[in-house]
C-alpha cells in the first residue's frame, strides 16, 4: 500500500509536475540557512537558473549576506538529490516591504459589514440643556435609546 510520501515522489517524476521539485529544492536549501534565518525567509523562487529568497526584515539581508558564500561552497561539492536537476547558479536574496495580510481564522469567510452592539443604556438621564435646539437633541437621543431597548429581546 503507497502512503503519501510515495505518492508525492512518483509525482515528483512526471514532467508535468516538475515545479514540485523546485519546491524540494527550495527547500532543502532554506534548510541550510541558521533557523533565526529561515523564519525571516518569507518564500523563494527560480528565474532565470538564480534562486531568490524574499525576505522580511533588512537585517536577515544583511545576515543572509554574510553567510551565502558559506552556503554556496558546500551546495557546489555536495548537491543535495533534490537540487540535482535544478541546482541554481546563484542565490540571491532581496527584503520586501509589502506588509502581509493579517492573518485570521476565519479566512475566506463572508462577514457582516455592520456590527451590531446591544444598547447598555437605559437613557436615564436628566437633560439639563437651556438652548432649545440642545434641548431636543437630547429628547431624541433619549428616544433612539428607549427604541432601541424596547426592540431588542431581553
Amino acid at each position: 500500500m503507497k502512503n503519501a510520501s510515495h505518492i508525492l515522489a512518483s509525482l515528483r517524476q512526471k514532467p508535468s509536475f516538475s515545479k514540485l521539485a523546485h519546491f524540494e529544492c527550495i527547500r532543502r536549501i532554506q534548510g541550510l540557512f541558521p533557523p533565526h534565518l529561515q523564519r525571516l525567509v518569507r518564500y523563494g523562487y527560480f528565474h532565470n537558473k538564480i534562486l531568490y529568497f524574499v525576505l522580511s526584515h533588512p537585517g536577515a539581508k544583511q545576515e543572509f549576506d554574510n553567510i551565502i558564500a558559506s552556503i554556496k561552497a558546500p551546495l557546489k561539492l555536495y548537491t543535495p538529490p533534490e537540487c540535482r536537476e535544478h541546482l541554481p547558479e546563484d542565490i540571491r536574496a532581496f527584503v520586501t516591504h509589502r506588509i502581509e495580510a493579517a492573518k485570521s481564522e476565519d479566512k475566506g469567510m463572508i462577514r457582516d459589514s455592520e456590527t451590531h452592539y446591544t444598547e447598555r443604556s437605559e437613557g436615564a438621564f436628566g437633560n439639563e440643556a437651556h438652548h432649545p435646539e440642545l434641548h431636543r437633541l437630547i429628547e431624541r437621543i433619549r428616544e433612539h435609546i428607549h427604541a432601541r431597548t424596547d426592540s431588542e429581546p431581553a
